[in-house]
């Protein structure tokens, strides 16, 4: 006599061969390559280099961002303030699609000054980043004023 499995679960066969799982509410069976279900689900082990992979393209993709806002600053003062600025360092703030972008700026000029200043034209640094890089949603920036001497100011 032959045991079935409930609905909706799949039995383990050797490597290799397919599964048939049967989808709940009458929708039809799909075959699932075993090898392919193990790896999908996660049953497979973690790989350092596929973290390492990840952190490389983020790091990647901040460097990529630095170099658009840095192009941008040299293109045009922004919104008027007459001080050069510099992008020191761009990080990912809890993903990437919000970056923490550490702006230098030069002794003798308001920090408030320059802040506000970007804060007023973010939406155009926002679409200049867009323009060079290659994602489907640009991301969103926030600024953090970093003295010339190193230390942040705030």
């Amino acid at each position: 006599m032959r045991i079935r499995a409930p609905a909706g679960c799949a039995r383990v066969r050797a490597k290799g061969s397919f599964v048939k799982r049967t989808k709940r509410r009458g929708k039809g069976a799909e075959f699932v390559d075993a090898d392919f279900a193990e790896i999908l689900y996660g049953e497979g082990n973690d790989n350092r280099s596929d973290r390492r992979q990840a952190q490389r393209k983020t790091q990647q993709f901040c460097r990529q961002v630095q170099r658009a806002l840095n192009l941008a600053f040299a293109d045009s003062s922004v919104a008027g303030i007459g001080c050069d600025l510099f992008v020191d360092e761009v990080s990912p703030g809890p993903d990437c699609g919000h970056l923490v972008v550490h702006i230098v700026v030069q002794d003798g000029y308001s920090v408030v000054d320059a802040m506000s200043a970007l804060r007023s034209d973010a939406s155009r640094l926002r679409s200049e980043v867009a323009m060079a890089i290659a994602r489907k949603r640009a991301p969103e920036l926030s600024f953090v004023p970093v003295s010339a001497r190193g230390g942040d100011d705030e």
